[in-house]
């Protein structure tokens, strides 16, 4: 009796185990993520009210207690080091930026072997310019390191035709899926000149349009909105509060 006692606890616990990891992979499934600025003060509330499923911060860990999974980075060549977590990495931020990551080709495809061996999903470098005229970023893929997904940068307004036909190309270039990890209206920069360039409305249509896009497009793996924290593109307001944009992308996509 105290035999089968042990086994039905056994089978019990696998049971509960299963459970666990099966909501675990629910929460983790869908697409819609943030780029979460903690040194702007941004934390586990920003995610839950933005209803996101995963999230990163451009660093290598996180101090963040959330609910949903956290994807690290290796920002530049100064964070090889780093320890990360979990399967995924995205790796350098921007390195054709000098005011990022800054490196050649040549020198990020030198480094790459100690950014790819730190997971088993490895995002490529996002590039700041165009990713279909970038010659930095055709020489890097020569080189053939190893990339499990293009990661992708987008500040061109609010047309979602535009963003759309551009992630074809960009898929159809380099035959790999597709993260999107910052898209918005406009960049950080340009929303500090012109904070007013677009109104509430166009940008949540511009939300509505491509989140609803990126998640029926199976080779769109995850996507980003990037918070400018001034203007239209913003998602939160001084308060905390989502602002009518903020509203817009908690409304859409979300977990799965």
């Amino acid at each position: 009796m105290k035999r089968l006692a042990f086994i039905l606890l056994g089978l019990a616990c696998a049971w509960m185990l299963c459970g666990v990891m099966a909501g675990a992979e629910a929460r983790v499934a869908g697409k819609k993520g943030f780029g979460l600025g903690e040194r702007h003060g941004y934390g586990a509330e920003h995610l839950k009210a933005l209803n996101v499923s995963w999230y990163y911060n451009w660093g290598a860990d996180s101090a963040v207690k959330a609910e949903v999974p956290f994807v690290p980075m290796i920002f530049s060549d100064k964070k090889l080091k780093a320890k990360t977590s979990g399967n995924i990495v995205l790796g350098f931020n921007e390195p054709d930026n000098d005011k990022q990551a800054n490196l050649t080709a040549k020198e990020a495809l030198a480094h790459w072997p100690a950014v790819a061996a730190k997971a088993s999903m490895v995002g490529g470098p996002a590039m700041a310019g165009n990713p279909l005229k970038s010659e930095w970023l055709e020489e890097f893929m020569k080189g053939k390191p190893k990339v499990t997904f293009i990661t992708v940068h987008w500040y061109k307004g609010v047309d979602a035709k535009h963003f759309i036909k551009d992630l074809e190309e960009i898929h159809a270039k380099f035959g790999r899926p597709v993260w999107v990890t910052e898209f918005a209206p406009q960049t950080a920069a340009s929303s500090q000149k012109d904070p007013d360039k677009f109104t509430p409305a166009q940008v949540a249509q511009f939300i509505a349009d491509t989140t609803r896009w990126m998640d029926g497009t199976p080779w769109v793996q995850r996507y980003a909105w990037h918070d400018s924290r001034v203007g239209t593109s913003s998602l939160f307001d001084d308060k905390g509060e989502l602002t009518a944009t903020g509203k817009a992308y908690a409304a859409a996509g979300g977990r799965r």
